[in-house]
């Protein structure tokens, strides 16, 4: 191990792994850092609107007034989540977590749920309506709450101590405010088509493509997230270079912050696929946000390939908690899928949407009782009943 914390296997020679230098030219162009901030914001909005435009108006109205889920989740977003960011940069900044990542960590931590935690929920069955409403809340209150956390824990952390740059300004002036807000504003606006384009189309068709389309843009936003890292040529900018402290203080945020939401959720006494889907966005951070502003923030390409390695790791992180965190839910009945179903089936089949469907066919049998009084009362049968009693008015009218 090398004195600044470095694991030495991962710190292979420089002139192994250096890109050309053509293509360093190329990262360091102003052009490049242009078409980059486009890409990225490009490939976001794609991301958010695709998971909004998959989610019923109908079901989001009514999880708006489900209040002490929205308020679980707020808290634990904007509360637990900065405060365990801070807690990281405190205590492995003197171990080798450089002023970049730090920033980038706190970024990371202090943003809204991320829109994929959507794909999430929607992937493994959860509270899909409740995942959107809360990433859509918690976007609202992040253009408060974001900056305000920056400011607090930026300050704790570092004070007025210069950055290591050579401009020799405060760390605090290297955050770029109008980037963060620019990235805030794309979200804001993506969940708002997304939500428009659901209402006025409805389709489950339409659903199920925009479902799609915002899964392939995530891939891509993390893919192109690596290619730009990767740009720098710098063992130092590397994922997969960074010293011991690096991994252990992006991933401790995720791990620790995924049990006190679901313990919070527990306690809350919300249910099962709700306290799934808080677990899931207060875990899931937006590094869409955190990735559109270390590429906008540092000129420098070894910094901001730092700065990229965090939400790059911490994506990969949440991905493999989420992963295993979920199963686990599925299995144990937390969720809108049956636990004895097969696992392709599970992920392949939106839940949310059969659903809306068993929802239509119950209102058919209530307002067949109201017109027909000879009738059997349904009341207090069961759907999958109410759904084979559904078809009984149909076979009389046919003998």
């Amino acid at each position: 191990m090398d004195s600044d914390g470095r694991n030495s296997l991962l710190a292979l020679p420089t002139g192994s792994i250096n890109m050309p230098r053509h293509l360093e030219t190329v990262a360091e162009s102003e052009w490049f850092q242009i078409l980059a901030q486009i890409i990225s914001a490009t490939l976001l909005f794609t991301l958010i609107f695709g998971m909004s435009a998959t989610v019923d108006v109908q079901h989001l109205r009514e999880q708006v007034h489900n209040k002490f889920a929205i308020l679980t989740g707020i808290a634990t977003q904007f509360l637990i989540m900065p405060l365990l960011g801070y807690v990281s940069v405190v205590i492995l900044g003197r171990y080798g977590l450089t002023d970049p990542m730090a920033v980038s960590l706190l970024i990371v931590t202090a943003s809204p749920g991320g829109s994929y935690s959507n794909w999430w929920c929607s992937m493994f069955n959860a509270d899909l309506a409740l995942s959107v409403t809360m990433t859509a809340i918690s976007t609202m209150v992040s253009t408060i709450m974001l900056p305000a956390n920056l400011l607090l824990y930026v300050n704790a952390a570092f004070g007025l101590r210069e950055s290591g740059g050579d401009d020799g300004g405060t760390v605090l002036d290297k955050i770029d405010w109008a980037s963060l807000f620019v990235s805030l504003a794309i979200v804001v606006a993506a969940i708002a088509l997304g939500l428009c384009a659901s209402l006025k189309i409805s389709s489950h068709r339409f659903n199920r493509l925009a479902n799609r389309m915002g899964s392939l843009s995530g891939i891509l936003l993390i893919v192109f997230s690596g290619v730009v890292s990767s740009l720098s040529g710098s063992n130092e900018a590397q994922v997969w270079g960074q010293p011991w402290s690096f991994y252990v203080g992006v991933s401790a945020p995720c791990l620790v912050g995924l049990v006190i939401a679901t313990l919070c959720a527990a306690v809350a006494r919300l249910r099962k696929p709700e306290v799934i889907t808080v677990g899931v966005e207060c875990c899931y951070q937006n590094v869409g946000i955190a990735t559109s502003a270390a590429v906008a923030m540092f000129d420098d390409p070894v910094e901001r390939g730092q700065a990229l390695c965090v939400p790059l790791f911490y994506g990969l992180m949440e991905a493999i908690v989420l992963g295993i965190y979920c199963i686990i839910g599925w299995k144990f009945g937390w969720t809108k899928a049956p636990s004895d179903e097969k696992f392709c089936v599970v992920i392949a089949t939106t839940y949310e949407v059969d659903d809306d469907d068993n929802e239509s066919e119950v209102d058919l049998v209530d307002h067949m009782d109201e017109e027909n009084p000879e009738y059997p009362d349904s009341s207090g049968v069961d759907s999958e009943s109410k759904r084979i009693l559904a078809i009984i008015p149909t076979e009389k009218t046919q003998d």
